[in-house]
């Protein structure tokens, strides 16, 4: 979601890192604005208060869709996160009546994002075992990072179950566009879970096989990626 800027500015926005991560120099002075403590955002956007630090600090940068999906809660453009803003008054926290009507509308929209992610999680474990297809694509990306290559080609494996089933009872249902009975949000989260494969999946694949130092693990990928192909 793109949201107007709150306040203009001349500043450019930094640019992307190394690896496509971004920089965030405005987002702890965007958070104190919303009352917000780190960890509480954290919790809110499903990242740890250590991840929120090194991006708050410039240590890292951010995953593209956590810094958008950050935005989002904030309530701000992610451009005004990009930028620097010299002189601001970082620790002064704001109360203003607008800015607590702001915090409960934003409130339905974050919870029924996590709602569906928890029913979708619930739904495909009791179906196929597993539940990559409920994580975010950071999520999964980040546990991909931190995973040996036969654990990888288990989850992009189970991800193809998952989304088999899910394509299967859809189309039980009469599909995302037919079914009146399905509310917008869940359409639209279900879409996107959809049409995510398998490119992202390729994308983990080459991205282990990168990584990968045996030759036997880059010949397992290898194939598992033109599986997909």
């Amino acid at each position: 979601m793109t949201w107007g800027s709150q306040e203009g500015s001349g500043d450019e926005p930094e640019p992307a890192l190394r690896g496509g991560g971004l920089p965030l120099p405005g987002l702890k002075r965007w958070r104190l604005r919303r009352g917000l403590s780190r960890a509480k955002l954290a919790r809110r956007a499903d990242l740890t208060p250590d991840y929120l630090f090194k991006v708050e600090s410039g240590r890292r940068g951010c995953n593209p869709e956590a810094a958008q999906h950050l935005a989002d809660l904030l309530r701000v453009d992610l451009q005004d996160l990009r930028r620097k803003h010299d002189g601001a008054k970082e620790a002064q926290a704001a109360s203003t009546e607008e800015t607590k009507a702001a915090l409960r509308s934003a409130r339905p929209r974050i919870a029924f994002r996590h709602v569906h992610q928890a029913y979708l999680k619930i739904l495909l474990v009791r179906a196929v075992g597993s539940s990559y297809a409920a994580m975010d694509e950071w999520a999964i990306e980040k546990h991909c990072e931190e995973s040996p290559w036969e654990e990888i080609l288990e989850a992009v494996r189970a991800r193809r179950r998952e989304i088999g089933f899910l394509g299967e009872a859809l189309k039980d249902m009469g599909g995302l566009q037919e079914d009146p009975d399905l509310p917008a949000e869940v359409r639209s989260f279900l879409k996107a879970v959809l049409e995510g494969y398998p490119d992202l999946d390729i994308r983990l694949l080459a991205a282990a096989r990168r990584r990968e130092g045996s030759e036997e693990g880059r010949r397992a990928l290898t194939k598992a990626m033109r599986d997909l192909l």
